[in-house]
């Protein structure tokens, strides 16, 4: 998801940028500090769907716009082969349950951090 929010934040910068806009500005309009608006442009910071819909009206922006393309947003987690190629015979759900225990510290310190 990490990546999925960088994009996003990346993309609202240079909406921001292109409508002549400050991160102040941007803070201002939709009623958060420029720290925030900061965090969410270096992908920090995580928006909520009502927030999407206000940042992309402080920057004239359509919302859907500032959302990354889905092959972008999509993450896999570098896995050693063995392990990648047994997830491939799972279902859709399974895989996405598999990847984030993967992803969890806990199996992290298990593999030996050896992804």
């Amino acid at each position: 998801m990490d990546k999925f929010y960088k994009e996003f934040g990346r993309t609202l910068r240079e909406r921001r940028i292109k409508a002549n806009l400050t991160q102040d500005d941007v803070a201002s309009r939709v009623g958060l500090g420029r720290t925030s608006v900061t965090n969410i442009e270096k992908g920090r910071q995580q928006v909520s769907l009502h927030m999407l819909y206000q940042l992309a009206d402080a920057v004239d922006a359509e919302p859907a716009s500032l959302l990354p393309p889905r092959s972008e947003a999509e993450e896999k987690s570098e896995l050693p082969a063995g392990i990648e190629s047994s997830l491939a015979k799972l279902d859709k759900v399974e895989q996405k349950w598999a990847r984030e225990f993967f992803d969890s510290p806990e199996a992290v310190a298990s593999l030996g951090d050896k992804r």
